[in-house]
């Protein structure tokens, strides 16, 4: 979720993020609902602390009424009376409040979650894959790359999937049959390779970019997919438990 102070301070750079990413979001609809959110919450906090000072009040008055004289009681008495009537009312305020600040929150958060981070300012703006701009290329001197792959090396080249299978990479078979379509199962130098180039990205996050290795729960709460962008977005390729 985008920081909701950077986008009250410059909503334009998520208009023009979302533009930039094909995302139909209403931005402005997201800036009436927060605005509305928040008068609804200093509502409620101005209620609390009604009720504190009410609190505060009815305390002092119950100290003077010890010492009053019999013609202090009765305006005293009906001081607190009128104080003690209060609360009742602002309970029911606090409830619609809390209703309407809860309707609020979901509405807003939604939306919120819906609005794309804005890209680095040197990422190119385009339809489609088509309009990347290519920014280098490399391969052997030996190796024309305007012309086909066959050309260059003397055969045909095969598709992963026929080179996993033909090297004992993989068995796709084996794999649908335990999980389903799109399933396959790692098997010898396959699995081998694998955990070679986890270990690689591994050690190069470590000890290259200091960062700090953690081991965390493979079920998470629906908060922490929100918290970390991938919902709602892709939801769809999870499974709930």
């Amino acid at each position: 979720m985008i920081d909701v102070k950077d986008l009250r301070n410059d909503p334009d750079k998520y208009r023009r993020a979302a533009d930039a990413k094909r995302i139909a979001v209403d931005v402005d609809r997201l800036l009436a609902l927060d605005t509305e959110l928040r008068d609804a919450v200093t509502r409620q906090q101005e209620l609390t602390a009604e009720k504190n000072r009410i609190g505060k009040e009815i305390g002092q008055l119950a100290g003077r009424l010890k010492k009053a004289s019999d013609d202090e009681k009765a305006q005293l008495q009906q001081q607190m009376q009128t104080l003690q009537q209060r609360p009742s009312a602002i309970k029911q305020q606090e409830q619609q409040l809390a209703e309407r600040v809860d309707t609020l929150q979901r509405e807003r958060d939604e939306l919120l979650l819906a609005v794309p981070m804005a890209p680095d300012d040197h990422v190119p703006h385009g339809a489609s894959e088509d309009d990347n701009v290519e920014l280098r290329r490399w391969c052997p001197d030996w190796f024309d790359p305007d012309k086909p792959f066959r050309d260059n090396k003397g055969f045909t080249p095969l598709t992963h999937v026929e080179l996993g299978e033909k090297l004992g990479l993989f068995d796709t078979a084996r794999g649908v049959k335990m999980a389903g379509t799109r399933s396959y199962v790692l098997t010898g130098d396959g699995m081998l390779l694998h955990q070679a180039v986890l270990r690689l990205a591994f050690d190069t996050m470590i000890h290259e970019h200091g960062f700090t290795p953690v081991s965390v729960p493979v079920i998470v709460r629906d908060e922490m997919m929100f918290g970390t962008g991938f919902f709602p977005g892709e939801r769809e390729n999870t499974y709930e438990i």
